[in-house]
């Protein structure tokens, strides 16, 4: 990655699911400190329903997108009910040889026979210069919909035509395999070779070539979206899906699924980096789990099923003496070595994002808040996550939490005032109000009760 440092500043949403409009913001990038050379934390709090989700799901989107990869196939669920299409818009910061720049990447997705497809994408620059932005510069637009050039600006569509005529055919038939594919046209390689022609001598094609790769491998390689779907794997305990960080190494996919059933064959290239995890992780895991450690146990030689040389074996807890598979430890734990890999490089890496959906899932509350506080105060990369659990509230800057709302057309917010625990003003808001926006859809007690017992009712009159 030519770029030294790559940070995400934000994400703008609308008619994602229930959020017809949204934004966060990392803390830095609300301070207009874009190149941050601390920790951040954005913890984002609300009431079931209300859009947290939501955030990691265009992250999720975003992160497929940018590696060139499709979408999900049920992706046209994720369009909000009384919509055609829905947007995001992400903002990065890059940092190359001292130089600053905001990159924003926005992405639309429609509805399609098949499902969905990205009918629009943008690129565009802003340099830093003495701590102001420059006016945004679009290095590339495309409209999947448009009937003739679909490519923008003019001037790249002319540099990429006049470098090679029948470059109009190849764009068209890569146009058509990205609307098929649901993914993106703007990172798929059909577009990346055509920059690579001898066009890539111009300023334009070259900035856009250099730009897409950096973006690209930062998706793959700093930032990491650990869904709800992840706990709900470890929850079976027939499989561990445990994210993966290793500089430098990207044949190294960013997630492995291990099984808690039988002993897993993994391929040369990545077993070695599970060692190198293995022992990572040993270095944390003893300190959060008193006495606990992680076990590699060999099982020799075998080919995986495509064909490659791989290692049969089976990570195993151990406890002084005791061994056991992983498959019977807690949730919690199994949680825990999940994504304890990337939150280390997150904490040691200044260009890793880790975004975590229901990061309190089975971790004791007063542990989750240690580790928070830890990764706030000495950390260098960044973490966004959802939780329902408040103690984060009472360790980390209140800058550091986004409330949600019950209006899809504001769903995020700070809050307001000034003074006292932010878990107690939270708590207060929700019950007497006195934020910009209502955070919680109130429901008497009462009426709860009742339902309960209406309920009751139907389930004896079935009988």
């Amino acid at each position: 990655m030519k770029y030294q440092k790559i940070r995400f500043l934000s994400a703008e949403l609308w008619n994602f699911k229930n959020v017809a409009h949204g934004r966060v913001e990392m803390p830095c990038a609300r301070r207009r400190d874009f190149s941050c050379e601390k920790s951040e934390i954005l913890g984002i709090y609300g009431q079931n329903g209300s859009g947290k989700t939501t955030v990691i799901d265009a992250l999720f989107f975003a992160k497929q997108l940018l590696q060139g990869r499709p979408l999900p196939s049920d992706a046209a669920g994720y369009i909000a009910q009384n919509a055609e299409k829905a947007a995001c818009s992400l903002a990065f910061y890059l940092e190359k040889d001292e130089v600053g720049s905001v990159v924003s990447y926005d992405f639309t997705m429609r509805r399609a026979e098949s499902g969905a497809c990205i009918s629009l994408e943008k690129l565009a620059v802003r340099m830093l210069r003495e701590g102001r932005l420059s006016p945004a510069r679009v290095l590339f637009s495309y409209d999947a919909e448009a009937s003739a050039r679909f490519l923008g600006p003019k001037r790249l569509w002319d540099s990429l035509v006049s470098a090679a005529p029948e470059a109009v055919v190849d764009l068209a038939v890569a146009r058509r395999l990205a609307l098929g594919n649901a993914a993106s046209f703007l990172f798929s390689s059909d577009f990346g070779a055509a920059l690579a022609s001898p066009s890539d001598a111009q300023e334009g094609p070259a900035e856009l070539l250099s730009l897409r790769a950096a973006l690209s491998a930062y998706a793959g390689e700093g930032l990491f979206v650990v869904s709800s779907d992840h706990s709900g794997v470890i929850a079976l305990s027939a499989v561990l899906p445990i994210a993966l960080h290793f500089d430098g190494d990207e044949r190294t996919p960013d997630e492995m699924q291990l099984s808690l059933t039988e002993p897993s064959v993994q391929p040369l290239d990545t077993y070695r980096v599970v060692k190198a995890s293995v022992a990572a992780l040993n270095c944390v895991l003893g300190v959060l789990i008193p006495g606990m450690a992680l076990e590699i146990r060999e099982y020799g030689g075998q080919m995986t099923p495509d064909g490659r040389d791989g290692m049969r074996f089976e990570i195993l807890s151990v406890r002084g003496e005791s061994r056991i598979p992983l498959k019977y430890e807690s949730e919690g734990i199994k949680k825990l070595i999940s994504i304890l890999s990337i939150l280390i490089a997150m904490y040691n890496n200044a260009s890793v994002f880790v975004a975590v959906d229901e990061f309190d899932a089975g971790v004791y509350e007063y542990l989750l808040g240690e580790i928070l506080g830890i990764l706030e105060e000495s950390g260098r990369g960044q973490l966004l996550f959802t939780s329902h659990n408040l103690r984060p509230l009472e360790m980390i800057d209140k800058q550091d939490i986004v409330f949600t709302t019950t209006n899809p057309e504001n769903r995020y917010i700070r809050a307001s005032g000034t003074g006292g625990n932010l878990r107690d003003r939270y708590i207060r808001s929700i019950s007497l109000g006195g934020q910009k926006e209502e955070l919680y859809d109130y429901r008497n007690p009462m009426e709860i009760a009742r339902a309960f017992r209406l309920a009751g009712r139907c389930g004896d009159e079935s009988r």
